[in-house]
């Protein structure tokens, strides 16, 4: 299953012998699962089956669930007949017409006069009869939802890479000024001892010096963890479960290297740089909070 945002709308509607149903799903970024389910008065008892539904495609997320049903002419009531009032009617009539030697045809008029054995019973649909009337619409509006889901987690990975791209060529160029940035050392600090002391320098102190600078001002541990970290969080596009929490977990190991080469570099142009990272990082943060 690909990249899903968090956000999505899933509509769909279906008729059935209890009524037509219409069901709307919307759903919004949540740090956990969150189902709301608004059902008819006659169905409060399907919620569970419902939230069954949307728990089989969803980890995370506010969701919203509208269920409503059309009854239209569609009665709760239906109409049937009494067959013992009939008989004992049609009984009568034959007693009476035998004791007084009437003639003629016991008609359905005759018995139309005594309407007592018509009655109404109210129609009682089970659970498992409403949840089948219902289910059609629950299953289209989930797959609804969930495809416009995808669409707009894919317009998130596309821009995502974007970002990322900008934050590995950000890196390329700190990685190009580390060397100019030691031999600018090497100078300025050959430069200050040249004004100290009248006698000539010893290169070789001075390359001792700058050697030890540069280790402790080395960055190179953190462009390469940086560098696997976006690696990682590129693998996770293509993942086939939820991975929302993990780009957040992978963010924060991010923003640090980020801030270790700012604050190690001891250079202007490497910091501003950084700076960039930083701002990158935290585009992708917001980005991100949509992601399931």
């Amino acid at each position: 299953m690909p990249i899903s945002s968090m956000t999505g709308f899933g509509l769909a509607e279906s008729a059935a012998p209890s009524g037509n149903y219409r069901v709307e799903i919307r759903g919004v970024n949540n740090r956990y699962q969150d189902v709301q389910i608004r059902l008819p008065k006659f169905a409060m008892n399907l919620e569970a089956k419902v939230k069954k539904e949307l728990s089989a495609i969803i980890s995370r997320g506010s969701i919203s669930v509208f269920i409503s049903c059309d009854r239209g002419e569609v009665s709760d009531v239906k109409l049937t007949w009494d067959k013992s009032v009939v008989d004992n009617y049609l009984r009568i009539f034959n007693e009476v017409k035998d004791e007084y030697g009437l003639a003629g045809e016991i008609r359905l008029a005759d018995l139309l006069r005594y309407s007592d054995f018509i009655r109404s019973e109210s129609v009682a649909y089970s659970e498992d009869a409403l949840w089948k009337h219902m289910r059609p619409a629950v299953a289209a509006a989930v797959k609804a939802f969930q495809e416009s889901r995808e669409v707009e987690g894919a317009q998130l990975v596309k821009e995502l890479r974007k970002i990322l791209k900008d934050i590995t060529k950000t890196l390329q160029q700190i990685e190009k000024r580390v060397p100019e940035r030691v031999k600018e050392y090497s100078a300025a600090l050959s430069a200050r001892v040249d004004k100290l002391i009248a006698a000539q320098p010893d290169p070789q102190r001075i390359a001792t010096e700058v050697a030890m600078m540069a280790e402790r001002l080395d960055i190179t541990e953190e462009i390469t963890r940086l560098r696997a970290h976006i690696e990682k969080f590129s693998a996770d596009f293509d993942s086939d479960e939820p991975v929302g929490k993990r780009m957040g977990f992978l963010l924060q190991e991010m923003n640090r290297e980020a801030n270790t080469i700012g604050s190690k570099a001891n250079d202007t142009e490497i910091a501003h740089k950084a700076v960039v990272l930083k701002e990158n990082i935290e585009k992708i943060r917001e980005q991100i909070q949509n992601i399931e």
